[in-house]
């Protein structure tokens, strides 16, 4: 049902192309292939993505995003699910600032069961471009649905450099606070990335990202590094074919356990400021990562 709910979201967001000065964004479909050093067993992914940008000749800037990934385990009767949903909207300004807000809802849970556990996230941001230099700052909170009793708080830092026409730098810190009945606990994810194309046709990505529960010494480290190939010339339109390796490691009270992901993916760029990094990718999940580090991290990690 989330998952109609998203592709539906996506549908409506096409017509208002129409009307927008600038329209860019991405689709990216995924297949992944799942290890852990601590098990044999087989775990594999399919997930599709997508990001529209509209940008009208008032000022204002709207972004739409939407995802679904399904992880399914060998020998298990059921699959994970994970859907994703966000809307931005903003005024753009003479003099490079951007006020806006943002709502996000991730949902996860399992294929046989109708339930899921919803995260719902609203907070304010803003903007400032200058040059090749884009940084951005958010807050908001976040609930649960059905409530378990967790009030979070987010907060987040972003900025990208465009160091040259090929080469782009990138990095995010975003912390989240959680309440619960006069306790609290940090949740905090930092990132960096970058993308650097070799040719027209040729693009390298990267990126490394931790994750950390400041009680219980609990850290998620991420890395990432792929390429990706254009396929336009043979495809007759837009796409371009990647291929991801990331490993990320678990650690907690000395004890390590790492998991490979390695990731297959096909990029559909749209409109004048289409991108061909693959969306589900460690480094945009730096380079754009979502409005929460609960959110941050899941995107890295899977």
């Amino acid at each position: 049902m989330k998952s109609q709910f998203c592709l539906v979201l996506a549908v409506l967001a096409v017509p208002a192309t129409a009307q927008a000065q600038e329209f860019g964004g991405g689709i990216t479909l995924s297949y992944g292939m799942i290890d852990s050093d601590d098990d044999s067993t087989d775990i594999s992914s399919t997930s599709i993505d997508g990001r529209f940008n509209l940008a009208f000749e008032n000022g204002v800037d709207v972004a739409l995003e939407v995802g679904t990934i399904n992880i399914g385990i060998e020998d298990v009767p059921f699959d994970l699910t994970g859907d994703f949903v966000a809307l931005d909207v903003g005024y753009r300004m003479s003099n490079g600032m951007t006020l806006g807000g943002y709502v996000e809802q991730l949902s996860v849970g399992i294929d046989v069961i109708s339930d899921d556990l919803t995260l719902k996230s609203y907070g304010l941001s803003a903007g400032y471009e200058m040059d090749d230099v884009d940084l951005g700052v958010f807050v908001g909170r976040s609930k649960t649905d059905p409530d378990i009793g967790i009030d979070v708080k987010n907060f987040g830092l972003t900025a990208q450099y465009a160091a040259a026409p090929n080469l782009t730098f990138g990095g995010a810190y975003l912390n989240a606070n959680l309440e619960s009945g006069g306790a609290d606990l940090d949740v905090s994810f930092t990132g960096i990335a970058a993308t650097y194309a070799f040719t027209d046709a040729i693009v390298a990505f990267g990126g490394f990202s931790r994750s950390s529960i400041d009680i219980a010494d609990v850290d998620i480290d991420t890395l990432g590094i792929g390429l990706g190939y254009d396929l336009s010339e043979m495809a007759g339109f837009a796409t371009t074919v990647s291929l991801e390796l990331a490993r990320t490691t678990l650690s907690s009270g000395g004890f390590d356990s790492d998991v490979d992901t390695l990731r297959l993916g096909l990029t559909v760029p749209l409109g004048q400021k289409g991108s061909s990094l693959p969306i589900n990718s460690v480094a945009d999940s730096i380079l754009n990562p979502r409005h929460g580090a609960i959110n941050a991290a899941l995107t890295s990690a899977f």
